[in-house]
Order: structure tokens, then sequence, then C-alpha cells
């Protein structure tokens, strides 16, 4: 039983109900508890009632079925923040359309910082709009990838 596992599919699952996405799941240690923290995102913007419904359903259904077993734990559920770094497929489709940021290991036409709007997201590559042109940028060079939060 991996309990990382077992956990992301049941979050997961209960966010998906509540019309949230699961962004991220951790479990880890602090003192002699173990904290378990669960990420969820919406494209119009997680709420505290969104956060605070999750935690609800998910610590029912963590304790009735003991999951966490008998140990001590916290469960925190948040949004990841506007610029929190892009970690998967998931993460750069769900922000196209948006003004990114694009750290690349190596330079693609001599830059290594793009910003611009993402335009489109394939399996290997993005379309990152910006400085009147459009650069298709490898996934496998891009070092860090999040949201250029922007105040209008």
């Amino acid at each position: 039983m991996d309990l990382l596992l077992d956990i992301t599919r049941l979050a997961g699952d209960i966010a998906e109900a509540g019309g949230l996405e699961l962004v991220d799941v951790e479990i880890f240690r602090a003192g002699r508890r173990r904290i378990l923290r669960v990420y969820v995102g919406k494209r119009e913007g997680v709420g505290v009632e969104d956060c605070a419904r999750l935690s609800r359903d998910l610590g029912a259904r963590l304790e009735a079925d003991n999951i966490m077993g008998e140990e001590a734990y916290i469960l925190e559920v948040s949004s990841p923040g506007l610029d929190r770094p892009f970690k998967t497929l998931k993460d750069y489709r769900r922000n196209v359309g948006r003004y990114v940021r694009v750290s690349c290991s190596e330079p693609i036409e001599g830059k290594r910082l793009f910003v611009g709007r993402l335009e489109a997201v394939g399996e290997d590559a993005i379309t990152v709009e910006g400085e009147g042109s459009a650069r298709s940028i490898p996934l496998d060079l891009i070092v860090q990838a999040k949201v250029d939060v922007r105040i209008e």
C-alpha cells in the first residue's frame, strides 16, 4: 500500500466531485505530527469555501477509512498560489492564455528567459507569444515555468 498514492487518488476523486482540480499532495513530518498538505485549483480561482468543503469531505473519508493510521496528523487544503512553478502538462494546459515566465537550461535564439502569453501546449513543446513573435520552447529545455502575475 502506497500511502501517498492512495491519498492522491482519494483527494483527486473528492476534489473533482466538488468542481476542483487536484494539483499536488505532500506528506511530511513536523515534530511529532505528520502534515498532509493538499493543493487544489480551478480556472476561476479557489475560494476559502472550496478549501473548507474539501477539507471536511477528505478529512471525513481519511478518518472513516483510517487511511492515515493512528499517528496524529494535520490536514491542510489550499490553493498552490498564482506563482507556483508548473510541474505537469496539466499545469501548462490550465494556464493557456495567461502570461507566463519561462526559464530555459539552454539558449533559444540567444535567450534563456521568455515572458509572454502561453498560446499552445503540445506533448513536447509549448508556444509563447511575446515581444511581437511566437516561440516554440521544447519542454525538455524548461527549467522553470510559472504564471507571470500582472496587476492591471
